[in-house]
């Protein structure tokens, strides 16, 4: 299975339009394009719907080019970011998680320190590399103009303006497009299921 074939299968086990019992049941990870996000609206304060109320939905997911940045503040502590994914251009906001960071240099001060003993050195050194890659997740800084960006969040709605408010987020850098190819077959797929409702 290549790196594509592998990212679609992810991407139809999260996103795919499921049918269950009740049909106004909300959706997570939906694939949308910029534009129909900035046209959604809240049903709730947690749930949004979209395409004049055909889907209900929480959280959706996006793939787009980071064209603005905000260093955040100390005061709000969310760094703001303008995407566009050519459809539209919209404010994503993804918050510094300090004390998950400092929580996390903890932790790999103590793999650290227990490698030096020669037990389970193999275990030590993947939950180091795990520890690693968890931490440039929760390191928005180190994002920049240009790169492109895969964001999974959830609407937010201020003062009459529609943004995205990331919990999770991958940089994706490979030459490759792999990871973008593979967002854009899910959304041509997802957007034909929605009309043909």
């Amino acid at each position: 299975m290549s790196g594509s074939d592998c990212l679609e299968v992810q991407f139809s086990a999260k996103c795919s339009l499921k049918s269950s019992d009740n049909e106004n049941k909300p959706l997570e990870c939906v694939p949308l394009l910029l534009l129909d996000v900035k046209h959604c609206t809240a049903s709730t304060p947690t749930v949004f719907q979209a395409f004049d109320g055909k889907i209900l939905f929480r959280t959706i997911m996006a793939h787009a080019r980071i064209v603005g940045k905000v260093i955040p503040s100390k005061k709000n502590g969310h760094y703001k970011f303008e995407i566009d994914d050519n459809t539209s251009i919209l404010p994503l906001f993804i918050p510094k998680k300090e004390a998950d960071i400092f929580e996390l240099q903890r932790l790999r001060n103590e793999v650290f320190t227990r490698k030096t003993v020669k037990e389970h050195k193999d275990i030590l050194t993947a939950l180091e590399n795990l520890l690693n890659k968890t931490r440039q997740q929760l390191n928005p800084s180190r994002i920049s103009v240009g790169n492109k960006i895969f964001v999974f969040g959830k609407p937010d709605l201020f003062r009459g303006q529609v943004g995205i408010f990331g919990f999770s987020w991958d940089i994706d850098i490979g030459s490759d497009r792999a990871m973008e190819l593979a967002y854009k077959d899910e959304i041509i797929e997802w957007y034909m299921k929605v009309y043909k409702k």
